[in-house]
Order: C-alpha cells, then structure tokens, then sequence
C-alpha cells in the first residue's frame, strides 16, 4: 500500500462496486467511500454497502462510508431528442408550465424543474445552462414564465443543471427526496452525509435536527458551492463537520478565475477550525477516458495537497471511468510524492494556527503538536471518544505519525477522513492507567521499538489538560 497523510474519497459506482475493485482501490489508497445520491436506486446503493464493508473486512482496513444527497433539482425539463440548439441573440422563454421543449414559428419553450424559479429571478439577472456554457439574460418574468436573450449559444439537451450566479435561490436544501434517502443511509450506518447546495449555517443546523431525530450518528460534510455559501463561509464550517471545496457547481456560480483562491481560503479556515476538507471536481477528469493523468491535473493535485487539503475525491473517474483504480492509485503516488517534498520544505508547511486566548482544548492539541516536534517523537497517540483530539492534533500538519484510540468503530471509520491519522485502534482505556495500556497496546501492534518517544493526548474535547509522554 501507499503510505500517504492526504486521504482519497472515490465515488462508487457501475465501475467500482465489485468486491474486487474495491479491494484493489482500498490497496490504492482509498479511505473514504462515497455515494452520489443523484444517481441510483436504494437496491444499488444496497449493494454498494454491502461490497464496501465486505472488501473493508477481507482486507481488515476501515473504510468510511459517505452519502452526498442530491439536494434541489434545478435544471431543464423534457427536452426534443437531440436537444436544442439556441443560437446568439435569439429570444426564448423559459417555463414551469408542463411541456417539452419546442420551436414553432421561431418561437423558442425551454420547460424548467425548479417550479419557483420565476419568483426567485428578476429582469437583468444572468441564467446560466448546461454547466455555464450557455448564457442567458432575463428580459422580463410574467407568472410562469421568463422571458430570455440568449447571450452565449449552445446545445440544451434534458436535465442539465441551471445556475442563476446573480440571484438566490429559494429552495431549500434539503427536498423530500433528500428526508427519504437519508433514512436510508442512517437505517445503513454511513459515517458521512454531504449536504449539497449549502447557503448557510441553518442548512447544516436543519440537517443535523434530522440526523438527532432519526437516533443517527453521522458527520455532515457542508458542499459549498453556491455564491451564497462563500459569503458564509465560515459561519458554515463552524456549525458543520466538515465541508466540500465542490469546485464544479462553484465555477459556475462565481467566475471560474475567483475558484483557486477560494478554494485556499476554504482549506486554510477548515484548518484553523480543525474539520476535514474535501477538495472535488475534476481532479483527475482525463482519467475517465485515459489510463493516465494530463501534467496539469497532477500538479491540481499537488497544489491542493501543498494547500493542506485533507482529502482529495474521485467523481466520475471512479464511478464510470474505464480506469477506477489506476485513478485511485494515481491520486496517492501523487499524494505521497508531494508530502515528501513538502517536509524538506518547512516555509510551505504551517505556522503556529492559533493565537493567543484559545480555548483548553485547543490549546492542548496544539501544545502537544509542539511537543512531538521538540522532542523528536516517533508518535503521537490521541485518546479520543469523538475523534475531535485527533483533528485538532492533524490539523497542524506535523508530519508525525498520528495513531488514535478510540472505543468507537463509528469514529474509526469518521477518522478515515482526517490528514495524517494513520492508524486508528479501537480499544477501551481506562484514563485512570492510560499511559501504561498506551505503551502495551503500542508495542503489541508493533508500531513503536525500544527508545521510541511518544506523545499521549487524553481526550482533549472533555477538557482534560493530560499531555503524556514516554520512552518505549
């Protein structure tokens, strides 16, 4: 296997879910297995689980199961076969109305999903099809309909998705279809569940309610990839778990130039707030096609990794590309080849990410990061029951080896996404004699020699102050 800090998620699809594959994918370096609920039947998504845990188990290495709900449909309706082509300057209407696509007399009917849209848009307003490769310009909006100019032309074919960058849309996240699929992934135990189309923290609040009232146990993953989710950025990664850099939504939203720089500034606030962050979309899009990445795509996923990312995802590539586990393999070489360069290169690395007036918990991580350092330490052990001591300690990007403890497979699995926690050991400790089990269950799994320094955080989130440290 490839040992790495950064992690992989891989969407799970018709190109991946054999026991096999996924077997061969996990070697590869996957940790975290997703679900794209916008695709599929709960019968496929049985399976899918199903296999995951099965390969998780022959190979005895956990892996975390994450659900991303579809959220609003935004997007054209039944459309002629071939699709549409508008061309510059042509006048069409937009509408709710129950219809398919047509074009008679050189009048143009585009039908749209999203029922509430002409309330939500206003003359001078942008709306963008097809993933923003065409444009279109509000005229005016009369009951059901809106009247448009097209700006760019192109091919509308059915269902492709709608962004309206200038206005807001008033739907909210979380449809009746997204309330019936996360029973299921909470009646199947997944570890995650992304929440798609985030505008603020209450999205995350309204789905985390649901989680509670259904007795669930999973981490919310905040997508941001709406204009108004970057506004609020850190409001929402405060009150979620973890959060998305979903880059492909997000270009089209706001101008595809901006995207760089907010995914750094996404990845840097995760930092700071200890939550894991996913950096998506495209990341190996050649890899469908193509048994190998273009230059530029490795050096996307470099930049991502030097950004201090902590997971990095497949989307199509691993869900119905012709290359799920070269793709996979291919995300962890690179991976692995840049956090070896990056600690000859200590100016790249982070500084001190707190400043004074940090609360105890924090300040326990952050002390004991500083420790392990001075000390040279082989490991540092963190004694978690939530997992949040392990996060806070990754989040420092120290480079040593982070081994968690826990009692709780859940958070084993949920600590498959966090930067640098390398092993994850469930076990029971008694904090009254922590420091003597530590030492046995170290040595018993044979992660440490005889001279080896360790350093022991117990539980940082209950605030307890215990910082240990041993010589094996």
């Amino acid at each position: 296997m490839i040992i790495k800090k950064t992690k992989v998620v891989c969407t799970i699809g018709p190109a991946s879910q054999k026991v096999s594959i996924l077997e061969k994918m996990i070697r590869g370096g996957m940790n975290v297995a997703r679900m794209n609920f916008s695709h599929g039947t709960y019968a496929d998504f049985r399976i899918i689980i199903n296999n995951i845990r099965q390969a998780s188990k022959n190979l005895n290495i956990p892996i975390a199961i994450m659900q991303d709900l579809q959220g609003p449909k935004i997007r054209v309706g039944e459309m002629p076969a071939g699709g549409m082509k508008l061309k510059n300057g042509t006048r069409l209407t937009l509408t709710t109305r129950e219809t398919t696509g047509t074009e008679t007399g050189g009048k143009i009917t585009i039908p749209i999903q999203y029922k509430n849209l002409p309330n939500d848009v206003t003359k001078g307003d942008r709306i963008l099809l097809c993933d923003g490769m065409i444009e279109l310009l509000v005229l005016a909006v009369k009951e059901k309909d809106i009247f448009c100019k097209v700006i760019i032309g192109g091919l509308v074919e059915q269902h492709k998705g709608i962004n309206v960058p200038t206005a807001s849309i008033s739907a909210d996240p979380i449809t009746a279809k997204d309330r019936a699929d996360l029973v299921f992934g909470l009646a199947n135990d997944v570890d995650y569940v992304a929440l798609s189309f985030v505008k603020n923290a209450k999205n995350i609040a309204d789905l985390r309610n649901l989680i509670r009232n259904h007795r669930g146990r999973a981490k919310i993953i905040a997508k941001i990839e709406r204009h108004e989710a970057i506004k609020n950025m850190e409001e929402i990664i405060h009150e979620a778990d973890g959060v998305m850099v979903a880059r492909g939504d997000m270009g089209v939203e706001i101008p595809p130039e901006k995207v760089p720089i907010i995914q750094k500034k996404l990845i840097s606030m995760a930092n700071l707030h200890g939550k894991p962050v996913i950096t998506a979309t495209e990341m190996l899009q050649s890899m469908i096609e193509n048994p190998r990445a273009t230059r530029a795509e490795v050096s996307d996923v470099a930049n991502a990794v030097i950004d201090h990312t902590d997971a990095i995802m497949l989307s199509n590539e691993s869900a119905v590309g012709k290359f799920p586990v070269r793709a996979c393999q291919t995300l962890s070489k690179v991976s692995a080849s840049t956090e070896k360069e990056l600690q000859k290169h200590y100016d790249l690395l982070p500084e001190k990410l707190f400043k004074s007036n940090q609360p105890v918990s924090y300040a326990t991580c952050s002390a004991a990061a500083e420790l392990a350092k001075d000390i040279g330490a082989k490991i540092i052990v963190a004694l978690t029951n939530s997992g949040f001591t392990a996060q806070h300690i990754a989040k420092h990007r120290i480079y040593i080896p982070i081994i968690a403890i826990t009692d709780d497979p859940k958070v084993q699995r949920q600590l498959q996404l966090v930067w640098g926690v390398n092993k994850v050991i469930v076990r029971k400790i008694d904090l009254n004699d922590s420091t003597a089990k530590v030492r046995k269950i170290l040595i018993q799994e044979k992660l440490v020699e005889s001279g080896d320094k360790v350093v022991i955080v117990t539980n940082a989130s209950k605030g307890e102050k215990l910082i240990s440290t041993i010589i094996i």
